[in-house]
């Protein structure tokens, strides 16, 4: 009986040493596993710095593009993104741009700024227009860096979603950031021809549309830097025609989930009768922009080489209205001069 008894001692001790180690790798591993944790949700709250897109962002956001090759440096078009922060929320809003310093010259010390450093090659990484970028069409570009922020939008919009808005787009209602797979008209076919009656200065789409695909992809293969617009109003209209997306019958399937908005939602006041709005007094009812059917305005940015804008006018009431502090930051120096 005693060797049995010794027996079961020894089994004891064995199966003790074991829970003991067991236990111990249970520990170990516990631990190991809290460190990944903790560096996953390190890694998790970097991606602000260098998001998995490679646009200096991540998550479906109101954006606009400020590369200041082309950009009219004047607070004026500060007022779309002031409106946008205030109808979304400070944090929903980014102005990528190449740089920084140039944007906060004519933004309000008042407002968070919404500016993000973007790296453009990182942008259009694993997209049609990585190679583009540097292609020699590109290369001798009369417009180059118009088509940059043209090519950095489409690109942008198609990682993460989102709306896209140029800058002379001042928003009204809070309904121009709720039309997800939107496209604007900037007039009737009638008005302007099959090849400019869509424009690239809205684009309100869900990640990975492949519509957004096919408007890289063309941008990229048919492309002309010698035309003003040609890479933007006639490449989205000519590849909506293309794709027969207005067809009821038999649209491409990369349609699917693209609609318009009908010229009055953007662009209430066409190109000859914006400078009239600016100037005029803000009685007339043609330019009341309380009207639910007007959801933003297009300022087009010529305008702003010979226009005065004179206290009042409907612009300044939008502006009082839609971007206070910008109002406030640019009311002293900057109505009635010739700002290019």
């Amino acid at each position: 009986m005693q060797p049995i008894s010794g027996g079961y001692k020894e089994v004891f001790a064995v199966t003790w040493v074991g829970c003991v180690l067991l236990c111990a790798q249970i520990v170990f591993a516990q631990a190991v596993s809290q460190t990944h944790h903790r560096h996953h949700l390190e890694v998790l709250q970097g991606q602000s710095v260098e998001p998995d897109t490679g646009c200096g962002y991540t998550g479906s956001k109101v954006i606009f593009t400020a590369l200041y090759g082309t950009t009219v440096r004047t607070p004026w078009l500060n007022c779309a993104v002031e409106s946008a922060m205030l109808k979304r929320g400070n944090d929903s809003v980014i102005v990528l741009t190449d740089s920084i310093e140039q944007f906060k010259e004519s933004w309000p010390g008042s407002l968070p700024s919404p500016a993000r450093l973007v790296d453009v090659p990182s942008c259009l990484t694993n997209t049609p227009l990585q190679h583009w970028l540097e292609s020699p069409e590109l290369a001798a570009a009369v417009f180059r860096q118009q088509n940059i922020a043209n090519a950095l939008r489409l690109a942008a919009i198609y990682k993460n979603g989102g709306v896209y808005l140029d800058l002379d787009i001042i928003p009204l209602q809070d309904k121009v950031f709720l039309a997800e797979g939107a496209l604007s008209m900037q007039c009737t076919i009638a008005e302007c021809g099959e090849d400019f009656w869509l424009n690239n200065a809205y684009l309100n789409f869900p990640p990975k549309h492949p519509f957004m695909w096919q408007l890289m992809n063309a941008f990229a293969l048919e492309f002309n830097g010698a035309l003003w617009g040609f890479n933007g109003p006639r490449l989205v209209s000519s590849l909506y025609n293309r794709l027969l997306c207005a067809d009821l019958v038999a649209p491409r399937s990369e349609c699917a989930g693209v609609d318009l908005l009908p010229v009055e939602r953007l662009a209430p006041l066409n190109w000859a009768n914006t400078i009239q709005a600016l100037s005029s007094s803000p009685a007339q009812a043609e330019f009341d922009f309380h009207n639910e059917d007007f959801w933003a305005v297009h300022v087009y940015h010529n305008m702003w080489k010979s226009a005065c804008i004179p206290q009042p006018s409907v612009f300044n009431d939008i502006m009082l209205e839609h971007c206070p502090q910008v109002s406030m930051y640019s009311s002293n120096h900057i109505y009635c001069q010739v700002l290019m």
